[in-house]
């Protein structure tokens, strides 16, 4: 996993905006379930493409590594259609191909690669804490580890599927984290929409604890 070593510590403020986008785009994707896009490969409202670096530079008839000074991963607004590129190195574990993705989401989101567009943007940049806040919630909502009682790194490792390090972090996040009126209606559509799910992790914890 590579990440920048530069970075900007982000304001209260830009923390909830990214809360609340990360939110917005889990209920936009229509995801119900842990771990998010448990296929990395995929086509989102058709406007998101999802590839692999490697499979990208076959069909533009460049050699495998072409995308390669683009780091883990690179997504492109392309103005002429109105949809996205996103490209990941499939070289990644899984789990830093999930966190890849999602800083990637956090860019489409955010707007910041429609405001440059036809160009590859990258999510190692002094910004990595924007996108880092942004992929806790996403791939972590606070309001469904907490319905299904998932908290401590380990759990959130085998549930979200993120990589160790972030996990750690998200653990200790969830201590300390404080309700936000201005996101009650997100996470009530977040539980609604993760119901099943809830209700199933549920039932496997109180088996757990019968056995």
């Amino acid at each position: 996993m590579r990440l920048s070593k530069k970075s900007r510590q982000i304001s209260e403020e830009e923390s909830r905006y990214n809360n609340f986008i990360a939110y917005d785009a889990l209920i936009d994707f229509g995801e119900k379930s842990l771990p998010v896009f448990p296929e990395f490969d995929r086509v989102i409202d058709s406007t998101i493409f999802i590839l692999l670096m490697q499979t990208a530079a076959k069909m533009g008839g460049h050699e495998e590594d072409w995308y390669a000074v683009g780091g883990d991963g690179i997504v492109m607004y392309v103005s002429a259609t109105g949809h996205y590129i996103i490209l990941y190195d499939d070289q990644l574990p899984n789990p830093d191909i999930r966190w890849t993705i999602s800083k990637m989401i956090y860019l489409i989101k955010s707007g910041t690669s429609e405001d440059q567009p036809n160009t590859f943007c990258r999510s190692d940049s002094d910004d990595v804490d924007k996108y880092n806040t942004f992929a806790y919630h996403f791939t972590c909502p606070d309001i469904v580890l907490n319905e299904c009682d998932i908290s401590e790194a380990s759990d959130i490792i085998k549930y979200c599927k993120i990589p160790f390090a972030h996990a750690n972090i998200k653990s200790r996040l969830l201590k300390i984290a404080v309700k936000i009126k201005s996101l009650k209606l997100l996470e009530e559509t977040l539980k609604e929409n993760f119901r099943q799910y809830i209700k199933l992790m549920s039932k496997h914890k109180q088996h757990y604890k019968e056995m």
